[in-house]
C-alpha cells in the first residue's frame, strides 16, 4: 500500500474525527465482541486515511473518495455528523430490510442517494459501512 501519511497522523486524524463525532470509544467499556468489531473498524479507517482517500476535513468530518475501480460512485462522500432526521429515514422502509434501513440512514447523513452506496464495491463499502458503524453507536 502506498501511504500518503504515516500511522501515527493517521492514529491522530482518527482521535480529532471521533472527538468531532462526539464518539464514545472507551474500549475498557466494551466487551470482547464489541472490542473486535471496533478494532476492525478502526483499522479500516486508519487504512483508509494513510491511503489518503479518507480524509478528515476542517470541520471534522469524514470525506471519502471511493477507490475501487468497479464502484459506480465515484464523487468525494461527506459523513456529517448524524441527526434525528438521519433516523427517521428508516421510517418509510418495511420492517426486515435492515441494508435498506443502513443505506436510508447513511444517504442522509450523507447528503446523496440510498443507490450510491448500493454502487460501491469491496473496500468501499466496507470503509463507508465502518464510519457508520462508529458514528451510529
Amino acid at each position: 500500500m502506498d501511504s500518503k501519511i504515516d500511522l501515527e497522523t493517521a492514529s491522530n486524524e482518527f482521535d480529532r474525527w471521533s472527538e468531532s463525532m462526539d464518539l464514545d470509544l472507551d474500549t475498557d467499556e466494551m466487551d470482547s465482541e464489541d472490542l473486535a468489531a471496533f478494532k476492525k473498524q478502526k483499522n479500516r479507517i486508519i487504512k483508509a486515511l494513510m491511503k489518503g482517500s479518507l480524509v478528515i476535513n476542517d470541520n471534522g468530518e469524514a470525506e471519502y473518495t471511493p477507490s475501487n475501480p468497479n464502484s459506480r460512485h465515484k464523487e468525494t462522500i461527506v459523513f456529517h455528523e448524524r441527526t434525528g432526521a438521519s433516523l427517521m429515514a428508516m421510517d418509510g422502509k418495511k420492517k426486515n430490510h435492515d441494508v435498506a434501513k443502513t443505506y436510508a440512514v447513511l444517504a442522509e447523513m450523507c447528503k446523496i442517494p440510498p443507490s450510491a452506496f448500493a454502487g460501491l464495491v469491496g473496500f468501499d463499502v466496507k470503509l463507508c459501512e465502518a464510519l457508520f458503524a462508529l458514528l451510529m453507536d
